[in-house]
Parts: structure tokens; sequence; C-alpha cells
């Protein structure tokens, strides 16, 4: 690149002078900055107008891929899905046999060759920037775009059919509707989602996927073909297809060598059958990565080695709590302990040590019914899935008080909490006093990405967590790029990291519940005892870059 080519570049337009010119170059050699950076850095360009003269350097023509870039189907088509992801190119227009492709690198001869032969046709190479293309490859030859294309095929097909078939549950299977079904399941999978979302409105059908905890809307799909998804569906997870009522079940996808059993749940609404498909973990977490700070984790898994009495992860629903739970079984599975847990269903299959039960009442399988019986099955640790009514509550400490180590969940904001709640349920104080071991709360902020760039805590964050000076000089913070990068497809975050606030029960705490006292002498005695709190866990792992102060205040409840 010719520094002399660009300096005049940027004059000849009038958007540097030639002082200008020379100062950035000096600042950009004194902080060791690429020219472009710094030209961006220090305000002088907008980062598309670097690209631009970026591309003017090399003699490469520069091609924004914004979001508003439309290509039409028949130029995306001409490359293969595989194809455009490994290569990175985006084919964007047709004209006169020749294909216009965006790419990296246009004078890579390499490049050229490969992209030529896939199209089969003359070929015009244009600049983009790879972040700009990761994120229009990943638009236009996802799996999603994929699934796109399969649903409007499917309804083009059920439309050839429907004088002769009317009504839900009696259309034959048709294979694009198969097809559909299996990559938004699979596009869900590589993606890491928790949930699908399948939800009909007026004129489409919408499809979003839960990632990090925030849902990502996804190509629209004919609203013609979700009377046949929400059949094909239930079809596999034992439903009642053809009647329109709320329903749960499981259905099993095989994928890459893997079976995953994902939950279904199956809501009539005003436009059709809303759908939720929750993936779950793929395997059980080891314990020593579930993300403790390290004395957090210490007292966990001290409470983890107690021979009876109840420990509870506690929190609102998808902040982790089932796999802390699992997480634990797996830890405690090494001990030689006989192990039966007790769900209503089954969230993720141990493969072995762990006796699971999927609680049933239609099959006669009820929790006290199936208690009776595993209290007799010589078991020293039992999981209940989750303690959400009295007869569960009465359960699940009938069992700790009888010698067993119980783990279950319970949905509460706080680890204190977790004592009013069971109270609520019909508890005595005296009861909980001997039979709780520890309460963990937990949360799940998004991670941010390695493309993370030094952010300056705002005034509203300073305000919420207290921050003094010395606070904000002592620590360099940080906050999600602006642009993201190619892992992270622009976001800024890319995973989760959890924060807790673990409650043990020490003799002042097991007097205090005893007294009956208020919840908020409760929670001053567990703080005096060094339970450190949501907000502080979270202040601790964004002081650490690990996270944003955003991220934890959007978690946390703040006084």
């Amino acid at each position: 690149m010719s520094l002399t080519r660009l300096g005049k570049y940027l004059v000849s337009r009038d958007m540097l002078t030639s002082d200008e010119w020379a100062q950035s170059q000096t600042r950009a050699a004194s902080n060791g900055k690429n020219i472009f950076r710094q030209l961006v850095d220090q305000g002088s360009l907008t980062t598309p107008e670097a690209n631009a003269a970026f591309a003017y350097t090399q003699g490469w023509t520069y091609l924004a891929l914004g979001d508003d870039l439309t290509i039409p189907p028949e130029v995306i088509e001409v490359f293969e899905d595989s194809f455009a992801r490994e290569h990175n190119v985006l084919p964007v227009a047709l004209e006169g046999g020749t294909l216009t492709v965006a790419t990296r690198k246009p004078s890579d001869l390499n490049i050229e060759k490969v992209v030529r032969g896939a199209a089969e046709m003359p070929v015009n190479l244009v600049y983009s920037p790879t972040d700009e293309l990761t994120r229009a490859v990943h638009r236009f030859y996802s799996t999603s775009a994929e699934a796109a294309r399969k649903g409007g095929l499917a309804a083009k097909a059920l439309a050839s059919t429907t004088s002769v078939y009317e009504g839900i549950g009696t259309l034959p299977d048709q294979g694009e509707i198969v097809d559909t079904l299996n990559i938004i399941i699979e596009g869900a999978l590589r993606a890491g989602a928790s949930d699908i979302h399948l939800e009909p409105a007026e004129h489409h059908l919408s499809i979003r996927y839960s990632i990090d905890g925030r849902p990502r809307p996804e190509p629209l799909q004919p609203k013609a073909i979700a009377p046949r998804l929400a059949s094909l569906i239930k079809t596999r997870a034992k439903m009642l297809s053809s009647e329109l009522t709320n329903q749960d079940g499981a259905i099993r996808h095989h994928y890459n060598g893997v079976n995953y059993d994902i939950r279904v749940a199956v809501l009539p609404t005003a436009w059709g059958e809303s759908i939720t498909l929750r993936l779950g973990a793929e395997k059980v977490r080891k314990l020593d990565t579930i993300g403790f700070s390290t004395d957090t984790g210490e007292q966990w898994r001290r409470s983890l080695a107690q021979p009876n009495g109840i420990l509870l992860a506690v929190g609102p629903m998808g902040s982790g709590k089932t796999s802390l739970n699992y997480s634990s079984l797996d830890h405690l599975m090494g001990q030689g302990r006989k192990i039966v847990s007790m769900e209503a269903p089954v969230e993720m299959k141990f493969s072995e040590g762990v006796s699971q039960v999927s609680i049933n009442p239609k099959q006669g399988l009820t929790w006290e019914g199936t208690m009776e019986t595993v209290l007799r099955s010589a078991a020293s640790v039992l999981f209940v899935g989750e303690i959400n009514r009295e007869d569960v509550a009465h359960t699940a400490i009938n069992a700790a008080m009888t010698g067993h180590l119980v783990l279950s969940t319970l949905h509460t904001n706080d680890a204190p909490g977790a004592v009013v709640r069971l109270r609520e349920m019909g508890i005595r104080p005296s009861v909980l006093a001997d039979s709780m071991r520890a309460v963990c709360a937990q949360r799940l902020p998004r991670l941010l990405c390695s493309c993370k760039v030094a952010a300056t805590p705002s005034k509203e964050m300073i305000r919420d967590f207290h921050l003094t000076p010395e606070d904000l000089a002592a620590n360099e913070w940080f906050g999600p790029s602006e642009d993201g990068c190619r892992e992270c497809l622009g976001l800024g975050y890319k995973g989760r990291v959890p924060i807790h606030e673990l409650m043990t029960f020490n003799k002042e705490i097991r007097d205090l519940i005893t007294d009956d006292v208020p919840n908020r002498v409760i929670a001053a005695a567990a703080r005096s005892n060094g339970m450190r709190t949501l907000q502080e866990d979270g202040l601790l792992k964004a002081r650490a870059g690990i996270t944003s102060l955003q991220e934890v205040r959007a978690h946390v409840l703040v006084d």
C-alpha cells in the first residue's frame, strides 16, 4: 500500500487537508496503529469511508454489505451453501453473463480460480471486509436461509394439494416439510440456541432462536406451512396431532452422531399453534467448568459433601438452575452414592450412574407415590426437578429429613428468598432450619467476545453499582464492540457466564429461621457471614472484563 497514494486520495476528495494527513500519519506511528484504524478512531473517516479508501489503494472496487442488501434468489443459488461458507464469498449480482462476487482479497488468483470454477461463468471480484462478508454470508447461506427456501417449496407443494386434502393432520407428510423442520432444528443446534420458538402470525410463521438468553429472529416462513409443521412436530412427540389443545411432549433428533432429546410445548393461539422446542445442553458440564468464583465453588462443593439435607438452585426460568444441579449430580457420581432423580419430564439423560424417573400422573407416576418407592430403594442422593407446589415441597423436605441429600430448583429472585417461599408452601420454620444446607441463586449474563473494547461506565452504571472514583481509576472496564467480529457474528457477545449468590446455613442463620424472623434479617446475617450477592459477583466479573456492566444490570435487581 502506498501512503502517498492514500494521502492524495483523501486530500483530493476533501476528506482531509494535507496538514491533517501528515498529523494522522504521525499519530498512527506513535500509537502503533494501522493508518486506517487511526483515521477512524480520530473521527476523520467513517468505517465505510476507510474501507473504500483501503480498496482504492489496492486497486479494488469496494462494495458495502449492509443489512439492507438484497440479492436475487437466482444469484444466491449459483453457489452451494457449504461453498459460500467455506470460502467466505458472496455472489451479489449477475449481469451480461458475468457474476459479481464479494471477497476479502479480489487480487488473489487462487480465489478467482476457485470462484470461477464453482460459478461456471466469468466472475468479477469486488472487495468487502471480512466482518461484513461473514455476516452477509451467514445471512444468505445460513441454515435459516436454507430453511426459508425449503419452506417456500413446501408452501408451493401444499398449495397443489389443497383441493384434495383438507383439515389439520390429514395432509400426507411432504418431503419439503420434513426438510424444513430438520433444517430449523439443526440450524438452532449449530447456532448454540437453547430454544426454538415457532409463532404463527396473521400472514406468516415467525421463527426465533433463543441464543445466549436473547431471542434472535430468523427468516419468516409461509403461513401455509404452519399447520403442517405443527402436525409433524406433534406426531414426532407422540401428541394428539389432530387436536388444537395445549400439550407437552418430547422428540428425539439425531444430528452429527448425537441424539438430542428436545422438549416440546404446544399452545393454541389466535393465529394457530405456538410451539416451543427446548433443546437443552448436549451433555452435562463438569462442576469445575460451571463458572463459580473460587470461594463460591468451594462452598458449594462442601455443601454437596453433606450427608443429608436440601440444596437448592434458584432463579427465574432460563437461569441455568437445572444445569447446575446436573453438574452437581455428576460430581456426586464419583463418590459411590446411589442417585435417583425425579423430573417432569427428564431434561437430559445420564448414560449411567443416575436412575432417572419421569413423573407422569397419567401413567400412575405421581410425586408422592414415586417418592415412597424411591425412599425404599436405599438411594442416598435425590434430585427433585422443581419445587413448584406444596406437595412437592413437603415430599422434598421429608426426604431431606429422613437422611437423604436432596437437590432441587425453586423460583425465587435471590438466595434468602428461598426460605420465604418454602414457608409460604407450608414448611414449618423449625423443619426448614433442620433441613436446609445451601441455596445458590444464579443468573446468566452474556460473555463479552474477544473483540471487546474499553468502555467507560455510564452515569447510570456508576449510580446503580455505586462505583467510586477509585473504582473507576483502578480498573479497565470493557463493553461489546459496536461492529463485533466474525466469531460473535457482529453481536459483541458470545456465550454466557454465570453469576452466583450462595447462602449456606450456619448455626446463626438456622436459629434465625427457627425464630421466624423477617427475610431481611436472614439476608443481613448471610451477608455478614460472607455471602456475596448476585450484584457483587456480577461486578467482580465485569471488573475482570468477562462480561459488561450493562449485562449484569439486565439480570439483577438493583436497590
